[in-house]
């Protein structure tokens, strides 16, 4: 029997799961419709490099776009609370979604459309940029430190069943919609469905209640925290290292892992494309499982082990599973990377740590820029470099996997031992 508290903190992590399934869905869409807003938006050029260089370009401009988001929503759910950023987060994200749905083609509008595709792509970029980190923040402010880590793990597995549900939708959109149909009109209803699925989010996010961690630091100060606040958190040579680091473990592990392992693994295997395709959603479904397990066990040992434990369970699992794909038949695919994505859940203690880094008066502003700054940089550099690294070398992913083991091992060895590393403002 849950206590009354625990059924509060359930509650509250329960909105924010599900905003996080429908923004990580909208996030991803321009990733699965990559060829065909080539041809929608950018049709004045028939060279498909050309074309893919274009839609390259837009997809990369979201993830560009959530350092400033982070910068500019940071500052002000530090400001005006929580709650109200994520109701304003969520509400640009249903907005770009909704006009996104309704804009006009290349062959409607000519240059216009391009220009418009990307300022609303941008726009998203920058309300998803601190969307992402508030669901991390807001839990971890709510809830009783026995259940710290459990519970704010939920935002992130909100993030990998997101990715899961966006596969499926698109498996039921490419199989019922022509690429003509596509083209024409049909590339529209994914951000349509979005749309509507964030109204439902932003509707339940009324039901939100302030974090009183950010209630007591504002009766305490008279003043509106300043951006020279967010300067001195970010000198401080142990927080922002760490954020730094852990924001790069967890942004490789879940591009590697959930996103670009399929594509990497069919360059150098004779894997049947299909079986590998369920694999992956077996993996990423792994990866939310995985989070939840190390969440708890890191409430019951501590969140330095619990980290140390994953990260050499990652390593040990990345190379078990590249050996599975050179010897093996083929037939324990979805079980071995089912087994790595649930080693990966260890991502779920990146946030729950960079959550008791930074003070409350900007907290969510030095979050959210060292987040999402990190993660562009590997978001847009870490796919190119391991497509040409596995060219050359077939176990390039999985000693990059192992790299990211040994950094998330230093890591939480550091977190153990470190006098320094004592929680700011956390509930009791």
């Amino acid at each position: 029997m849950l206590s009354r508290s625990n059924r509060f903190a359930l509650k509250q992590s329960g909105i924010i799961f599900f905003s996080n399934v429908t923004s990580f869905f909208d996030f991803l869409i321009y990733l699965y419709l990559a060829e065909v807003i080539g041809i929608t938006f950018f049709s004045g050029s028939n060279d498909p490099l050309v074309v893919q260089l274009q839609t390259f370009s837009i997809f990369a401009a979201g993830y560009l776009a959530r350092p400033i988001g982070g910068l500019l929503l940071g500052r002000y759910g530090d400001v005006k609370g929580r709650k109200t950023a994520y109701l304003f987060s969520s509400s640009i994200l249903v907005a770009t979604s909704l006009l996104t749905a309704c804009l006009p083609t290349y062959a409607q509008v000519g240059m216009l459309a391009p220009a418009l595709f990307i300022m609303a792509r941008l726009v998203q970029g920058m309300a998803f940029g601190a969307h992402s980190v508030l669901g991390w923040v807001f839990i971890s402010e709510h809830v009783p430190r026995p259940k710290k880590a459990f519970f704010t793990n939920i935002a992130s597995v909100g993030h990998m069943v997101g990715v899961v549900v966006t596969l499926f939708i698109f498996k039921f959109i490419f199989g019922y919609y022509s690429t003509q149909e596509m083209v024409n009109y049909a590339w529209r209803l994914p951000f349509l469905a979005s749309g509507i699925l964030g109204l439902i989010s932003l509707s339940l996010g009324y039901y939100l209640k302030e974090t009183p961690i950010f209630l007591n630091r504002q009766s305490e100060q008279s003043y509106l925290p300043k951006y020279q606040d967010v300067d001195l958190s970010l000198k401080s040579f142990h927080a922002i290292f760490i954020s730094i680091l852990l924001s790069f473990y967890v942004s490789s592990l879940v591009i590697v892992v959930a996103l670009i392992l399929p594509k990497l693994i069919l360059l150098q295997f004779s894997v049947d494309a299909d079986q590998l395709a369920f694999a992956n959603i077996i993996g990423t479904l792994g990866i939310a499982l995985g989070t939840l397990f190390f969440g708890g066990l890191a409430d019951k040992i501590g969140i330095g082990k619990a980290l140390i434990i994953g990260s050499a369970v990652v390593s040990i699992q990345a190379f078990t599973f590249y050996s599975y794909l050179q010897d093996g038949s083929g037939q324990l695919l979805s079980l071995m990377y089912g087994l790595l994505g649930f080693s990966a859940g260890v991502i779920g203690l990146g946030p729950v740590i960079m959550t008791q880094l930074f003070p409350t008066k900007s907290r969510l502003t030095s979050m959210s820029v060292t987040y999402n700054s990190t993660y562009a940089l590997v978001g847009g550099a870490l796919p190119v470099v391991l497509m040409y690294a596995t060219n050359s070398l077939s176990f390039a992913p999985a000693l990059y996997l192992c790299f990211m083991g040994i950094i998330g091992i230093i890591t939480g060895l550091y977190i153990y031992y470190s006098p320094k590393f004592e929680p700011m403002d956390a509930v009791h």
